[in-house]
């Protein structure tokens, strides 16, 4: 493979994680049998998939779930308020401070 393809791909997807999210998303569409966008010369599918976002065969429209932005990105839904936080419940993990028997009821038997 041509070390110097990714830097043809990140003008096209600048961020590096976009750019493996994308490549991975190509290279597992070929794999199951996407018809590729260029000639595949003996090519793996990883490779073909940098290739072609290389050269530019995706739309916008086709990378947008990739890029940042409002296009792009989905949000997670804020907490609700009335959900009780995990400090309010219960302690993920002993306090370090603890000493181990108050951890472990059988350390000493």
């Amino acid at each position: 493979m041509n070390p110097s393809i990714v830097f043809d791909c990140e003008k096209i997807l600048p961020n590096r994680f976009a750019l493996t999210m994308a490549a991975a998303a190509r290279s597992r569409a070929l794999y199951r049998g996407a018809e590729p966008r260029l000639d595949p010369s003996d090519a793996c599918v990883s490779e073909l998939a940098l290739q072609e976002i290389a050269r530019g065969s995706f739309t916008s429209s086709e990378l947008a779930p990739f890029l940042g932005g409002p296009a792009g990105t989905k949000r997670l839904h804020s907490a609700d308020p009335a959900t009780p936080s995990r400090q309010q419940r219960e302690a993920a993990a002993a306090p370090v401070s603890m000493p181990p028997e108050a951890v472990h009821d059988d350390a000493n038997k």
